[in-house]
């Protein structure tokens, strides 16, 4: 099964470490740039249809150009960017045609066509490159459980093409309830073998909820290594806004959980550092946002994945958001630039 270039398979694990360790000796004459910078924003035209609802997406390194699945017309939609990520302007459409009712989340590219994760199902389904179903990826039987618009969200294939990951948004009503103040929410990490069509899972615990009401889970997934994620957890909790946070994991044998029924606050959980914090990030000259923010920044951020090298050297993660189709919201890109 064809992979990235080597190369690229060594920036993209360069790439899950810099952000996340902590430089050590003495203190340099000026002030170092930080692991993870907002390199450019974009915010894509309101007016134009193939802006509404963005989800999963993925990097096209072959055409310098990134795919995304808009989550409820079944359509996928090419955005080539300029050279410096400053503007990204809609190529082709491909229509996706899966048998059957489809609400598209998550999106990865293979060497003949694209995989991509639907909500409605769920479903996991292998389609070619213009669209033509091609087959299913059958998940375990108890993700026809998840919870109603909280189910997959997310999707992502490692460097070498071999390993798909997914996961819901919330855990399985088997498994815990959604996050709150006190306790994130356990969800299954889930890892097929392309090559095997083995599967296994791995448990993770979200964050708490940042408030005591509105919503947090996991909307997205990032390979940076064969055994290596980043998480993106995102929430929205009405007159204060969304938050969004990157994390970084590596996949652990102790936190297998295939074979566990039901998943407890006992249930051991991979374990995950900080990579970024969007909410913290800065940019200057936004508009002001269309409904109550805490930054100018955020918004309703669902899609994630491993971008180019940039000009400076440095690697990048794209992140998309959904505008959910509202006029109060926005469909944005940002570049984030990661010291590798």
């Amino acid at each position: 099964m064809r992979g990235l270039p080597l190369q690229r398979r060594h920036f993209l694990a360069g790439l899950g470490l810099a952000a996340c360790t902590r430089q050590n000796g003495a203190s340099a004459p000026r002030r170092p740039r930080a692991a993870v910078e907002l390199y450019s924003v974009y915010d894509l035209p309101a007016t134009d249809a193939r802006s509404r609802e963005l989800s999963g997406i993925a990097w096209d390194g072959a055409t310098r150009s990134l795919w995304a699945v808009q989550d409820e017309s079944a359509l996928i939609v090419r955005l080539a960017p300029n050279a410096d990520f400053t503007r990204w302007d809609f190529a082709e459409m491909v229509h996706v045609t899966c048998g059957g009712p489809v609400d598209l989340e998550g999106l990865v590219m293979t060497k003949d066509g694209f995989i991509v994760a639907s909500e409605e199902g769920p479903r996991v389904i292998e389609i070619s490159r213009t669209g033509q179903f091609v087959r299913e990826i059958v998940l375990p039987e108890r993700f026809r459980d998840a919870r109603h618009n909280q189910s997959l969200e997310s999707l992502t294939l490692t460097p070498s093409g071999r390993w798909l990951f997914t996961t819901t948004e919330v855990a399985l009503p088997r498994d815990g309830s959604v996050a709150t103040l006190e306790a994130g929410t356990r969800v299954r990490i889930v890892r097929i073998d392309r090559e095997t069509g083995e599967i296994d899972e791995y448990a993770y615990a979200t964050d708490p909820a940042p408030y005591a009401t509105g919503d947090w889970g996991v909307s997205d997934l990032a390979a940076v290594g064969e055994n290596e994620l980043l998480v993106l957890e995102r929430g929205w909790t009405r007159y204060r806004g969304n938050t969004a946070r990157i994390h970084r994991v590596t996949l652990d044998a102790s936190t297998s959980c295939a074979a566990i029924d039901a998943l407890s606050a006992a249930t051991p959980a991979l374990t995950k550092r900080l990579f970024v914090d969007l909410g913290q990030l800065t940019f200057r000259g936004l508009p002001a946002p269309k409904q109550p923010q805490s930054s100018p920044l955020m918004d309703n951020y669902e899609g994630l994945a491993i971008g180019p090298r940039l000009e400076d050297g440095r690697g990048s993660v794209i992140v998309v958001s959904d505008d959910n189709a509202h006029d109060n919201q926005v469909a944005r890109i940002l570049v984030l630039a990661v010291r590798t």
